[in-house]
C-alpha cells in the first residue's frame, strides 16, 4: 500500500498518513504527522463522484458519474502510455 504524504503547513517538510478512521463508505479522517517538525493533524477524505461507473457496484452506494477530460500530469503521462502499450 502507498503511503499518503502531503506537504507540512508548518515546515514545508512531507507529512505521512498514519492512522486511518472510517467516518462512511465513502469518508476516512486521516491522521498525519511531520517527522521534521512533530506537526500532527486530522484531514478529511472524501470520494465525491466517479470518473466512470463501476464494474462491481455496491446496491448502497450511490456515486454520481461524472465523465472528464483527459487528467493532466503524471497521472495521465502513465495511463496514457500504458494505454498505448496495450493497444
Amino acid at each position: 500500500m502507498t503511503t499518503m504524504k502531503i506537504e507540512c503547513p508548518c515546515c514545508d517538510g512531507e507529512i505521512d498518513a498514519r492512522h486511518t478512521e472510517g467516518l462512511s463508505d465513502t469518508m476516512r479522517r486521516m491522521y498525519f504527522v511531520c517527522d521534521d517538525c512533530g506537526y500532527r493533524t486530522p484531514a478529511g477524505f472524501e470520494i465525491l463522484f466517479s470518473l466512470s461507473a463501476s464494474a462491481k457496484p455496491r446496491a448502497e452506494i450511490a456515486l454520481e458519474v461524472r465523465p472528464s477530460p483527459m487528467l493532466r500530469g503524471a497521472v495521465n503521462a502513465r495511463t496514457t502510455a500504458a494505454l498505448a502499450r496495450a493497444a
